[in-house]
């Protein structure tokens, strides 16, 4: 059901039969996903054998579905034990800082930038289409880079975009094209769950500073009805891109329509396995002990894949 292999510089080996764990997980907000690799490490004679030195490619399928296209970053022996740890293409990204400045830049051009200029390969890379009039990115990593250009360009056209790696290269599209409709309910498919409500996050006003030549301009947006019940809460931001009084307040109501809200939380501790279902897709959710029957955004998950057996743990937020 699983397939393992190493990619060498003189060609590909087949780890399938020496596997024992592999463990697939993925967090929306870290963009890097990772696979652990527990294999047996013995030789035929009962000698030593080789390591598996780091950048080693690997490839790991599912069925006939490929699920991740890496490299090792970090091998750990122990008697009769490997233990690799790898990570995708986006490892690129998060682990490479560096200083530009951006002038009259959409966000898929700043991202295919920064993968040209690192010689990481790129896929589908859909047009933003907004054109971005300056932006400045100091000591950043090349991933903050790009999610600063992609939050510009939300704020301003109100549409979020997923940015992952696929078979081995940098891919951006439009969130609502990464969207996957399964549906996971108690007494079926899941298994174990917990469920929690939290306001640690929750934003009652939003207070958003600009400007356009040289007036400041301030735009702000209140619930009162959540002040009444958690107090202010207020975010503060200076926005550096332009924009005009109506663009601020606009930008000012979004982000508290988004924030001002407590955030529930599932976690989906035990779920038999669907691999379509990683951080930055969406499904249903079911528990109807708790009255629960909605869409959520994956923002965690974990596969693991024992044997024929293939299960999931995922943590979810309600969709804004």
């Amino acid at each position: 059901m699983i397939q393992l292999l190493l990619v060498l510089e003189n060609g590909t080996v087949d780890m399938t039969e020496l596997v024992e764990s592999v463990e697939w997980s993925g967090n929306a907000r870290k963009a890097v996903r990772k696979l652990t690799v527990g294999l047996l490490h013995l030789s035929d004679n009962g000698g030593v054998p080789p390591p598996v030195p780091n950048g080693t490619g690997v490839l790991f399928r599912y069925g006939e579905e490929e699920l991740f296209r890496g490299n090792v970053f970090n091998a750990e022996y122990k008697p009769g034990k490997l233990a690799l740890t790898c990570y995708d293409q986006m490892i690129y990204l998060t682990n490479n800082k560096d200083s530009y400045v951006f002038k009259s830049m959409k966000a898929s051009a700043v991202l295919a930038k920064l993968c040209a200029d690192f010689s990481i390969p790129v896929g589908a890379i859909k047009d933003t289409e907004y054109v971005i009039p300056y932006m400045v990115c100091d000591e950043e990593t090349l991933f903050d880079m790009a999610k600063k250009a992609l939050g510009i360009t939300y704020r301003h056209q109100g549409v979020r975009y997923s940015l992952f790696s696929r078979e081995g290269k940098v891919q951006l599209v439009p969130y609502k094209e990464n969207t996957r409709k399964w549906v996971i309910e108690s007494g079926l498919n899941l298994i174990d769950y917990s469920y929690g409500e939290s306001i640690e996050n929750t934003v009652t006003k939003v207070k958003l500073q600009g400007g356009e030549e040289k007036q400041t301009l301030v735009a702000t947006a209140e619930n009162k009805s959540l002040q009444k019940q958690f107090g202010v809460l207020q975010h503060y931001e200076k926005i550096k891109d332009k924009q005009n009084r109506a663009q601020l307040q606009e930008a000012a109501n979004r982000m508290l329509a988004e924030k001002g809200k407590a955030t529930k939380t599932l976690r989906l501790d035990e779920a038999l396995g669907i691999a379509e279902v990683v951080s930055g897709t969406t499904i249903v959710a079911k528990v109807p002990e708790l009255g629960i029957e909605r869409t959520y955004a994956v923002e965690e998950d974990a596969h693991r894949f024992k044997g024929k057996y293939h299960s999931m743990s995922l943590t979810l937020t309600e969709m804004t």
